[in-house]
């Protein structure tokens, strides 16, 4: 009956909306990352170049910068080393971008309560700090993948996950699998709240209908705003991640890059970072809003047609008598 009348209905009866949503944060985070993982490995290597040059890669953009570092990561490596790490990001990012949007949407409903869900009025501070909570819930949630990812970025002896996390273990203990934790937390918290908030603001201050087309500008601008602000703290997170690490705390972890490298070691890598985060948001971002929107339609669709259900049942009763 649903494939026959309302086909848009069967997702919200086949899945539920709850694991609709799941899949949906799932893969708009899988896709943007896979899009944008070369430029994402050539920023955390121009990240730790000045603190860690394992690589010829590291080596050429301590020395040269961006082109550099991305020719050698082809040159050593061949086309697959732009996409190395990319398994265990995927991974991670699957409950990650779930955890981070749905999340969102959770803590929105808790600070706006009824008139949030009834108007989608909701205050700039409790946009900010739903952002920020949805960051830090989504960290503690994946963290672990993030370290495996990193280290094998940066370590030219690790190929896959397994050996990466044999090596934590033994040479390090468990507890190194939430090395630079705070700092992560530190750092994604405001770009989250951020972005975030901006999102929403920028996609309702924006004339007409919303559309695709609209969603991807608001993303992009407020991905833009966002790490432009943030970056240095990202900077500092990626460093206390490294085995080499000795940081005490990030405080210590500025001074020393500071000390190091000057106020540009903050910001090493992040003009890559800006490339990549302008698609990589708007398609995480865009896709999700798509989805989510075509969720919405399948739940109306899939309720009207119980209802049309139970109306046909109850004709039928009565025709019988």
């Amino acid at each position: 009956r649903l494939m026959q009348r309302r086909p848009v209905a069967i997702a919200a009866h086949v899945l539920g909306t709850g694991f609709a949503l799941f899949l949906a944060g799932g893969t708009a985070g899988a896709l943007a990352k896979t899009c944008t993982a070369p430029l994402d490995r050539v920023k955390i290597i121009m990240q730790i170049s000045s603190a860690n040059q394992q690589t010829a890669a590291a080596k050429a953009a301590a020395s040269g910068g961006l082109v550099p570092a991305f020719i050698a990561i082809g040159k050593s490596e061949g086309i697959k080393g732009y996409w190395k790490g990319n398994v265990p990001q995927v991974i991670r990012i699957l409950p990650y971008s779930t955890a981070m949007l749905n999340s969102y949407e959770f803590y929105k409903q808790q600070f706006g309560g009824d008139e949030y869900r009834e108007n989608g009025t909701l205050p700039v501070p409790a946009r900010l700090a739903s952002g920020a909570l949805a960051a830090c819930t989504a960290t503690l949630v994946t963290y672990p993948l993030d370290i495996i990812r990193l280290r094998l970025s940066v370590d030219p002896n690790m190929t896959t996950m397994t050996q990466v996390c044999k090596a934590i273990v033994k040479e390090e203990g468990a507890k190194a699998f939430f090395k630079g934790l705070p700092a992560t937390c530190l750092s994604i918290s405001p770009y989250s709240a951020l972005n975030f908030c901006a999102f929403d603001l920028i996609k309702k201050a924006i004339p007409g209908e919303e559309t695709a087309q609209t969603v991807a500008a608001a993303s992009f601008i407020a991905t833009m705003l966002a790490s432009g602000t943030c970056y240095p703290l990202d900077t500092i997170r990626r460093q206390m991640q490294l085995k080499s690490s000795n940081y005490s705390s990030i405080v210590d972890a500025g001074k020393a890059i500071l000390a190091r490298d000057g106020a540009k070691g903050l910001f090493r890598g992040f003009l890559p970072n800006v490339i990549k985060n302008a698609p990589n948001k708007s398609v995480q971002l865009t896709t999700f809003d798509v989805f989510r929107r075509k969720i919405k339609e399948s739940e109306k669709a899939l309720e009207e047609e119980k209802t049309a259900w139970a109306a046909e049942c109850k004709k039928n009763s009565k025709k019988r008598r």
